[in-house]
């Protein structure tokens, strides 16, 4: 990088400083603004903001040029399996790309200054693209930072939690899955499995407030919408931070109050081990719970289910890959060439213990055992490679 560039890009940064405290405070909804130019000038062919199904995914080399890139992956917590899956994927992915010559990698472990301190330094050491996860803090809290990294000429693309802003001018895009369409998704899995005699239903959430679970949970209603036999007795999901020891907790309390609960709806799998425990505690059989994949669960399913003869597990996938999406977006912009995938993934059932599910697997299919309890299954690295990983 020439001085005068690094000049540029110094002064860049130094505007995030002094604006991060006031964004952390806003909460805009993120807005699918269109790009407006690749990085030859032209107008921009990656398509931003949209939905759209698992079947609307790329290969690599569909958007791979020669022009040398250089990839970093700021994650904002970074100590988990799923993160470690994470990273591994998107590495994966960069080898499909010969033109990528090199990685860097910055682990927030969960403390906002030091992300945003990775995102400047990464900015400052000229990679051209930079993948996102936003999570150390309200994703508001990310942005200046971000925004400084887009006028310094980084392609920015936020991954895996929302950072709010505006897609095409704060960063390229925001690539996830689509929570509102996954809630309807489970919602519709137990509607089936209650019947028409219908039943007692809950709702198990993140921290209090956050956007995933409100957004899963607007899914929920809507289609519970045309299902009055459903009742829905949270009707805010129940804060457990998506941590196991406190859904257990949660889903005790519940039992306590309610006498009946006929199906469980959690958007953490890792977490769900709690809510079971729950049961267990509570000497009272499981239930249909649909959540997102986890290893512990696809493994222990038939033990569970010999002794909880109702017990039934619906999952989708915990999209350790959407890394490879947001990478294939970057690229092709970086290169001006056309890239329609969704912006926001609608994620089909990945294991249906019930087999009802077109697509789906049963969660013996699923289990990996040689790996951690809360690795998902869903990765799209090779059970080898997994194993790699994780020293199996």
């Amino acid at each position: 990088m020439s001085s005068r560039a690094r000049r540029r890009v110094t002064a860049a940064l130094a505007t995030a400083a002094v604006v991060t405290a006031t964004l952390a405070a806003c909460s805009s909804v993120n807005k699918a603004e269109p790009s407006t130019n690749d990085s030859s000038g032209g107008a921009s062919k990656v398509a931003v903001g949209n939905s759209g199904p698992v079947s609307a995914l790329i290969p690599m080399d569909q958007v791979c040029g020669d022009k040398p890139v250089k990839v970093g992956l700021v994650d904002g917590y970074g100590l988990n399996a799923w993160s470690k899956i994470v990273r591994a994927e998107v590495e994966d992915e960069m080898k499909k790309c010969p033109a990528i010559t090199s990685f860097d990698y910055v682990a927030g472990r969960g403390d906002l200054q030091a992300t945003l301190a990775g995102i400047t330094s990464l900015t400052t050491k000229g990679v051209n693209v930079l993948l996102v996860i936003p999570d150390a803090g309200p994703g508001a809290s990310h942005l200046a930072a971000m925004r400084a990294a887009t006028r310094a000429g980084v392609t920015v693309v936020p991954i895996a939690s929302d950072p709010t802003g505006s897609a095409g001018s704060d960063y390229l895009d925001y690539v996830d899955w689509d929570t509102a369409y996954s809630g309807e998704v489970w919602a519709k899995w137990m509607i089936d499995r209650l019947g028409p005699k219908g039943g007692n239903l809950v709702m198990l959430g993140g921290p209090a407030g956050n956007a995933v679970s409100a957004a899963e949970l607007k899914g929920v209603k809507k289609a519970l919408a045309s299902a009055p036999q459903v009742k829905l007795l949270t009707e805010e999901p129940v804060t457990t931070n998506w941590d196991p020891a406190m859904e257990q907790q949660a889903m005790s309390a519940l039992l306590a109050k309610y006498p009946q609960i006929d199906g469980v709806i959690s958007d953490y799998g890792a977490a769900v081990s709690g809510a079971v425990r729950a049961f267990t505690s509570a000497g009272r059989p499981l239930v249909p719970i649909a959540t997102t994949d986890d290893n512990e669960l696809s493994c222990g399913f038939d033990a569970l289910k010999a002794t909880s003869h109702n017990y039934e597990l619906a999952t989708a996938s915990s999209r350790t890959w959407i890394g490879r999406v947001g990478l294939r977006k970057a690229v092709a912009q970086l290169n001006g060439k056309a890239d329609g995938e969704p912006s926001l993934v609608q994620l089909p059932l990945y294991e249906d213990s019930t087999g009802s599910a077109a697509g789906a697997i049963a969660p013996s299919k699923a289990c990996r055992s040689s790996l951690p309890n809360d690795a998902p299954p869903s990765s799209q690295l090779t059970t080898a490679q997994l194993g790699s990983l994780f020293g199996g």
